[in-house]
């Protein structure tokens, strides 16, 4: 445990000198600023709205999680093509304490977002009071519902370095969008672009009353997300301890 919290803290520190942080905040205060601007000049009533705003963040989640994933990876790459992390003793634990600060920041991002779109809703015409669950409950789901692209994206960036990682991102955000239509109708919930926009936003109507418990595929989804993540994380920590430094061209 001592180890891993001197990596984390070696993480955070090294972090702190790239525009790591800098992007989630950008992510999270533009996010919610456009889908405020959408908001105010949409005519959907206001729970199409709150909808709207978590499948569009569902959308660009992969998108973010690419692009994140590879800055990460790039400081260790620039700071002698990652020899000073290849070199600890406890490889498994510095691969989790970079796991940690992605996850935990994502999940800071996408509260922050949540909280700055509901202040200024009321500001551009919503009338619906929003419970606290949409503050925490649904960003939770969304953030837990991408855990496994995490772990995905973590190998990519270290390993193929910008352009499959992001290029990956990008495919995952557009097949995000397709899945919430009806091609994603009995799929879902094998393919894990398909959790978060289809958790949050099952989440969000059961939170505002507006459909029955209809538990069709969730219970399987919730089942097939838990144990794939669990794996993913698993296997992307035990190839990092076993990774030797190579890394194709961008």
């Amino acid at each position: 445990m001592a180890n891993y919290i001197c990596y984390l803290k070696s993480d955070l520190y090294k972090l702190c000198h790239s525009c790591f942080f800098l992007l989630h905040a950008i992510f999270a205060v533009c996010g919610a600023a456009m889908m405020s601007l959408y908001a105010g000049v949409s005519q959907s009533d206001d729970i199409n709205k709150l909808a709207a705003y978590f499948q569009i963040m569902a959308v660009a989640f992969p998108f973010a999680i690419g692009i994140v994933c590879y800055v990460a990876a790039e400081q260790e790459a620039k700071a002698g093509h990652f020899q000073n992390i290849l070199t600890l003793p406890y490889r498994q634990k510095a691969a989790l304490s970079k796991l940690t600060i992605l996850l935990v920041t994502g999940l800071l991002a996408t509260v922050l977002s949540s909280v700055l779109f509901g202040a200024l809703f009321p500001l551009v015409g919503g009338t619906t009071e929003i419970p606290s669950g949409f503050y925490t409950v649904i960003p939770l789901v969304l953030w837990g519902s991408n855990i496994l692209l995490y772990g995905i994206h973590f190998v990519l960036a270290i390993r193929f370095g910008k352009n499959l990682g992001i290029g990956i991102g990008v495919f995952g955000s557009l097949l995000v969008a397709l899945l919430q239509t009806g091609l994603g109708t009995g799929i879902w919930f094998v393919i894990p672009y398909g959790w978060g926009i289809r958790f949050s936003s099952y989440v969000l109507e059961t939170t505002f009353g507006l459909m029955p418990p209809d538990r069709i595929g969730m219970d399987f989804g919730i089942l097939f997300c838990i144990l794939s993540t669990c794996a993913i994380i698993g296997i992307a920590v035990h190839w990092f301890s076993r990774y030797s430094g190579n890394r194709s061209a961008d």
